[in-house]
């Protein structure tokens, strides 16, 4: 086996955990990732995730336009009426940029805890479980969450530089990752080293609070940083 096989390999069976519940969940060969039976039994999970292709990440917004939209016309379709009155035609680039703004400004964990007011229209761009399931429609709010996952991101307008994985909520960055199989001859230290030497924390999607955490992986062990700073 290659050592770009073996990687892959690895990054495949992080894929396949994560859309195990989602509709875009693997089909073929069910021995490839072994896992623990969720407590939730075989239905999808609320959310489950998507796999999304590089292509359709906004390299300058640091979102995924088509998800944020539709998170946002499944929960909020008054507000998103209300919004394009005045915006018009324009409503989509308009509040993607403001999006992208605020998120910049204020951090991806506040925006997706408190949402966003555009023009006099409140969205909120999360929905938290419920604390009980007696109230049918915060259950479906929380149903509509788009998890979903991209491999070898493109993050940069500058350079075709990618990352292996990252994992987004309502088209918003939430994780990145970079994945090291021992059989390649790295560890996890090598991520932490790619991190630090090779992702500039210049570059949007790394700048301080546009993601939640990055991780650095290999089969044994995970390290996590809220926050790139470069050699």
């Amino acid at each position: 086996m290659t050592p770009e096989v073996s990687e892959r390999a690895f990054e495949d069976a992080i894929e396949a955990a994560l859309l195990r519940h989602g509709p875009d969940a693997p089909r073929g060969n069910a021995k490839s990732v072994r896992e623990s039976p969720s407590s939730y039994g075989d239905d999808p999970l609320p959310g489950g995730y998507r796999k999304r292709s590089p292509e359709d990440y906004d390299r300058g917004r640091c979102l995924i336009p088509t998800d944020v939209v539709d998170f946002l016309l499944a929960t909020q379709p008054k507000e998103w009426e209300k919004l394009k009155q005045h915006h018009g035609a324009d409503i989509k680039p308009r509040f993607l940029g403001y999006l992208s703004r605020e998120i910049t400004r204020r951090g991806a964990l506040d925006v997706l805890r408190n949402g966003v007011k555009d023009s006099g229209c409140k969205f909120r761009l999360a929905y938290f479980r419920p604390a009980s399931g007696l109230n049918e429609e915060l259950q479906r709010l929380h149903a509509a969450n788009l998890f979903a996952v991209v491999r070898q991101l493109r993050f940069s307008e500058k350079t075709d530089q990618s990352l292996d994985l990252a994992v987004f909520l309502n088209g918003i960055p939430i994780f990145t990752a970079e994945l090291k199989n021992p059989l390649n001859g790295q560890d996890v230290q090598d991520a932490i080293r790619q991190y630090r030497n090779d992702r500039d924390p210049r570059e949007p999607l790394f700048g301080y609070g546009r993601c939640l955490a990055h991780f650095a992986v290999d089969p044994e062990q995970v390290f996590v940083t809220t926050a790139l700073a470069g050699p």
